[in-house]
């Protein structure tokens, strides 16, 4: 059924859906095991006869077990522990049923190889793991997942919207399938129309790949393998997250196809950035003209400042480096928040603020009490002077949490005619 927050269109029914049986991610337990012996180089191997027979088996044992899940192969790349196969399974569930799932092909891998306990966490502990040392190799679905997987691979404009398929992956390739895993149970992206946290997103997910980019490239082919893991899940991610916006793109008459990011496997530093150069101007043209100059600003400021305000990238550096993030927040935060309440503080003297706006700016100024003097007739210089009183550590941490929510929530959304239902 089409979601209600969605324009009716006349693309609606002809769109791929989105995963509507979404599980809490912190209910998706993936456990992960050491399988065979060690191997002597980083170099891809064959995969052994026995884990392909376990590929061939798990999605149809765990379908009949009425399981919702998946199953990933994968080589480590931990730059200090030996490479070797890991094998981890996703399962909407315990841990006891996970293996009740899959357990007749579980016990015949356990008895043609070695196997061992390596870890066992829900998604969201388990994601880091795989972002610094996992190369996929395969990725099977079965149950709800599998299901949303044909609906988005076998879909009839797919190489239109997705990524993947875009640059001519076969829908089985383990890099075809692998966005599909943050799409199922990572946090949902462009839901009632392009907001100012999806536009900084978008940025950030592009400048994050001009930087994994430029340090494989200074690591050289020595420190490649390494690199490896974080460059395929970047990649990933970002391939989801430019679904959305890429399904939108397919009712606006007059623009240009979006232009693919570059799998191929002998693909190089400087081939990758060509692809991303070309989908920065792409998003720029079709979503991020002059004509949103708030969400334009926000996609500027999260390609070119990706090291300071992803996450993600902060897990790469080292301890002594924190205050240095802080620092490099500090610019953005104050201008993020300026452009919040100098829109927020106009509506409240014009009258056309709405009720969650002030609701959550008490919220803001019980976490930030150097706003409350701020009054409907502060000016620009008032609003700039209150803003420069907040510590560092204290508006890094409510950067995230308040800043970004109170700017997307003043900010004007763009809507769209086409949209995921």
């Amino acid at each position: 059924m089409t979601d209600s927050i969605q324009p009716a269109n006349e693309y609606s029914g002809f769109l791929p859906p989105r995963f509507h049986n979404r599980p809490d991610a912190d209910d998706v337990m993936v456990k992960t095991w050491t399988v065979g012996d060690a191997l002597t180089d980083h170099s891809v191997p064959e995969v052994p006869a026995a884990l392909s027979l376990f590929f061939d088996l798990v999605a149809p044992a765990g379908t009949r077990a009425n399981s919702n899940g998946f199953a990933m192969l994968w080589l480590d790349r931990h730059p200090h522990e030996e490479p070797g196969w890991r094998l981890s399974i996703g399962h909407v569930g315990s841990e006891d049923d996970l293996e009740m799932a899959v357990a007749k092909p579980l016990a015949r891998l356990v008895d043609a190889l070695p196997m061992a306990n390596f870890e066992c966490e829900d998604w969201h502990m388990t994601r880091p793991l795989w972002r610094k040392r996992a190369e996929p190799v395969k990725l099977v679905f079965w149950g709800d997942f599998a299901k949303h997987a044909r609906a988005i691979l076998g879909h009839s404009d797919g190489a239109s919207f997705y990524q993947p398929l875009g640059a001519g992956l076969r829908s089985d390739n383990v890099a075809a399938m692998l966005p599909l895993l943050e799409d199922m149970l990572g946090d949902p992206f462009l839901r009632n129309g392009m907001g100012f946290e999806d536009a900084l997103r978008l940025g950030i997910a592009l400048g994050r790949a001009h930087l994994i980019e430029s340090w494989i490239e200074a690591g050289g082919s020595e420190k490649e393998p390494y690199f490896r893991p974080m460059k395929i899940w970047h990649q990933a991610w970002l391939a989801n997250a430019l679904l959305d916006p890429a399904v939108a793109s397919l009712a606006m008459s007059g623009k240009p196809p979006m232009p693919a990011l570059d799998f191929a496997n002998d693909s190089t530093p400087a081939s990758r950035r060509a692809a991303l150069d070309d989908l920065s101007s792409w998003l720029t043209s079709v979503f991020f003209s002059d004509e949103y100059p708030a969400l334009r600003n926000a996609f500027v400021a999260g390609v070119q400042n990706a090291v300071w305000l992803d996450s993600d990238l902060q897990q790469y550096v080292q301890p002594q480096q924190r205050s240095e993030i802080l620092q490099g927040l500090m610019p953005y935060c104050r201008w993020f928040l300026a452009m919040a309440l100098y829109n927020h503080l106009g509506n409240l003297a014009a009258g056309t603020v709405r009720d969650d706006q002030v609701a959550f700016y008490a919220t803001m100024v019980d976490a930030l009490p150097e706003l409350a003097p701020l009054g409907e007739f502060a000016t620009q210089r008032d609003i700039e002077q209150h803003i420069i009183r907040i510590d560092a550590p204290r508006a890094a941490s409510a950067f995230d949490t308040l800043v970004l929510p109170f700017c997307d929530l003043l900010m004007p959304r763009r809507q769209f005619d086409a949209a995921r239902s």
